[in-house]
């Protein structure tokens, strides 16, 4: 006669070992759907940046360009003390130094293969850049549509400014909200997040870029930093 105590036993044990099972089964599924989610994410957005790319070559100011860079003039009035020094952060040598610590927060955040991408990102958006900026000639803003603070030499777009800061907060952006958890990961998103629009906001307000060159020119390079984030 069979011992029920050891019957149950076997019973408790193979129902454990199925739950296993399905639970293995269920997180193998929840990754095939989240690693097609991001790919097709990837290829939208890289559809897009291409697309966006050739019509603000083809067009000197977008459709709400002049609007929205008089709004955020008007918004921050006449002291720019602020944007002209947020400029120079993506300028050499404050950019290097920004490049060198979002490198080493990847390190602790993910490891040496992400610090080794965070450097690739930064280098490629930085060294690509002028020769995409040369072959596309994007004129400036001009006096006749909006406020120049600073006449920048140069083309329009890409933004040279919206690639460092894309290619190195942005790819910690992209790092860590796959990486991180919780309270953690909130607290670094969103501090990329101000930083990337008080960046972006700080080269409107100046009449360096059209709103469309730096929101362009970030979707670019985030597209680029999400590819490499994906080996990290």
């Amino acid at each position: 006669m069979a011992d029920p105590k050891k019957a149950n036993l076997q019973s408790r044990r193979r129902k454990t070992g199925a739950a296993r099972t399905q639970r293995s089964a269920l997180s193998t599924q929840h990754s095939a759907l989240l690693l097609r989610t991001q790919h097709s994410l990837l290829l939208l957005g890289f559809i897009l940046a291409v697309a966006l790319s050739v019509l603000a070559a083809r067009t000197q100011v977008l459709p709400g360009d002049i609007g929205v860079t008089r709004t955020l003039q008007a918004l921050f009035g006449a002291d720019m003390t602020w944007a002209l020094w947020i400029t120079e952060t993506a300028k050499p040598p404050w950019m290097y130094a920004l490049a060198a610590a979002v490198a080493v927060i990847s390190w602790l955040v993910a490891g040496w293969r992400a610090a080794v991408l965070a450097v690739v990102c930064a280098a490629g958006a930085v060294l690509g850049g002028p020769a995409l900026q040369n072959w596309i000639a994007r004129p400036r803003p001009t006096p006749e549509y909006v406020r120049v603070v600073v006449a920048s030499p140069g083309f329009s777009f890409p933004s040279i400014f919206a690639l460092v800061y894309g290619s190195t907060i942005g790819y910690l952006l992209i790092l860590v909200a796959g990486s991180a958890r919780g309270r953690e990961r909130t607290l670094w998103v969103a501090g990329c997040m101000v930083l990337l629009c008080a960046g972006g906001a700080a080269r409107v307000v100046l009449g360096a870029h059209w709103p469309s060159d730096v929101l362009i020119s970030y979707l670019m390079v985030l597209v680029w930093a999400g590819l490499l984030v994906r080996f990290a």
